[in-house]
């Protein structure tokens, strides 16, 4: 069981972990927006962040365009955050040059994420990184630990979910949790991997509560609420954003949430600690470069990002779009990410994932 004194949390995504068969990669770059104004034209005011009490621009950058490396396929909620980020930043900083992405798609992250560890660290070179990519890391050794990676600020943080079909007899968590423990074995939970995400939440959770599941590993997010909302599965362990849509047309109902404090969107349902077991699953979504970047760099790029993330028009669209925000600088993140990592070094030396 891994408790707040032990590590910060069991930080997962929905990225499923590295399957070295059938995996492809492909990569396609696109401008985030069109290059802003230069700063000559920018007010005094918006010319640098340092103007505003945040670190000063390094001198003579960016003097070229920075590539963002994203791991997944165009139009996912984190490469349209991004970008909404990416073009407030450089509205705010009145910067020459864009933020240009980079789709280095395959192998569940494996290729993107590789590929952010691996660049060089100019300070031209950032990247999508997810709490998902420790497990590998972890488990499979992979170089984008954070051993391997810079955080530079997050950019939401979405909490994990268990929840049933409306119609279901389980209203409480723990009614679900006593009925795995009447009958081992029989109560059916759906993620869409065993090995990742809610796979390993499960995991931390049938320890903490002396119980078993049955879980299934369906093909996506959608196939498992469509089992659970069908009456073929019990219940499922996602994230809370995977099934907003089935939670408003009344498919599905959510019986307890993975983060530390409850869901701003779901403020009446507790928490998995609420319920009684010490379990946290929270995702954390970052903006990562390669180990070794220029810390001036990384503090100056956190500060934009945490700058751009806290105007009114950013907290507006993340209102609109259901985007869990969480605004944590660099050094935040980092301490994030290690203490999820070592979460994952504790798991896998007393119950390895396959």
């Amino acid at each position: 069981m891994f408790n707040k004194k032990s590590a910060m949390a069991l930080v997962l995504s929905g990225a499923v972990l590295i399957s070295a068969a059938g995996c492809g990669s492909s990569a396609s770059s696109t401008a985030s927006s069109a290059p802003a104004q230069s700063a000559a034209s920018q007010p005094a005011s918006s010319q640098s962040s340092a103007a505003s009490g945040q670190t000063a621009r390094p001198e003579g950058y960016p003097s070229k365009d920075i590539t963002w490396i994203m791991p997944f396929a165009p139009g996912g909620t984190n490469d349209v955050w991004f970008r909404l980020l990416a073009e407030k930043v450089q509205e705010m900083e009145g910067w020459e040059h864009s933020i240009v992405t980079e789709y280095q798609e395959g192998a569940s992250g494996d290729v993107g994420w590789t590929a952010i560890a691996e660049a060089e660290p100019d300070g031209y070179t950032i990247g999508f990184c997810a709490t998902a990519m420790l497990i590998a890391g972890v488990s499979l050794d992979r170089p984008y630990g954070t051993d391997g990676v810079d955080y530079i600020a997050s950019m939401m943080n979405d909490p994990g979910v268990i929840g049933v079909a409306a119609n279901s007899k389980y209203n409480t968590l723990e009614e679900l949790v006593e009925a795995a423990k009447a009958q081992p074995g029989t109560v059916s939970v759906g993620v869409t991997s065993v090995t990742t995400s809610e796979g390993l939440a499960l995991k931390q959770l049938q320890a903490a509560a002396g119980c078993e599941f049955n879980i299934i590993p369906f093909d996506g997010e959608t196939e498992v609420l469509t089992a659970v909302s069908g009456g073929h599965c019990d219940a499922f362990c996602l994230n809370v954003t995977d099934g907003r849509t089935f939670v408003e047309e009344g498919s599905v109902k959510y019986l307890a949430t993975g983060a530390e404090e409850r869901s701003p969107f779901y403020p009446d349902i507790p928490t998995y600690q609420e319920c009684g077991y010490d379990v946290i699953q929270s995702n954390c979504r970052a903006i990562g470069c390669p180990e070794g970047t220029d810390p001036a760099v990384v503090q100056y790029l956190s500060d934009c990002f945490v700058a751009a993330s806290n105007t009114e028009e950013i907290q507006q669209k993340a209102q609109e779009m259901n985007v869990p925000l969480v605004n944590m600088p660099t050094e935040e993140v980092t301490a994030f990410f290690v203490d999820a990592e070592n979460t994952y070094k504790e798991l896998w030396a007393t119950s390895p994932w396959q």
